[in-house]
């Protein structure tokens, strides 16, 4: 009898071994895991407070420097303006130039993505092409570059989202 409970306490400390082990291995699954969705995550907060950012900018601009005037045909047409003595050259009224504005709001909102990445930059008009003007059209490329944290590393994360804010009929 003493032979049989002495095999049945060796079963159980070799037992509680791979239990061990078993939990040590779901418990870095988990963790991998939660890491992944982590690092998922604040991409995802990053990405839409680019968006955000841009959008308010090219929306900003847009209402600042455009300008709806009547033809000689009587139609109404639309012309966006990059600075206010453009405007003022042509008679136009508009509260500031699309440049003039986007540069403000740029400057204003632009702390709240430099508190969180290591480099941010901002293409305004696809390098001040002045068709996009004549359409009404402003448009913007914000780059946010970030070190996010997965696992024992981190990762260098660049975003680039585009904004693009016009008068359409």
């Amino acid at each position: 009898m003493t032979g049989l409970w002495q095999l049945a306490e060796i079963r159980a400390k070799e037992e509680s071994g791979a239990t061990m082990i078993t939990m040590l291995f779901f418990l870095f699954c988990l963790g991998s895991l939660l890491s992944l969705l982590l690092f998922s995550e604040q991409a995802d907060f990053l990405e839409m407070n680019v968006q955000h950012t841009a959008d308010l900018v090219t929306k900003g601009a847009r209402a600042a420097g455009l300008w709806e005037y009547t033809d000689t045909d009587g139609e109404t047409q639309s012309r966006l303006y990059a600075t206010s003595q453009e405007a003022e050259q042509a008679d136009a009224e508009v509260i500031r130039g699309a440049r003039e504005e986007a540069a403000i709001l740029w400057r204003l909102n632009k702390s709240s993505l430099e508190s969180r990445a290591a480099g941010v930059s901002a293409v305004h008009q696809k390098g001040e092409r002045a068709y996009l003007y004549r359409q009404g059209i402003y448009h913007l490329q914000v780059e946010v570059e970030q070190r996010i944290p997965v696992f024992w590393e981190e990762l260098d994360v660049k975003i680039a989202r585009v904004s693009q804010s016009g008068v359409y009929d």
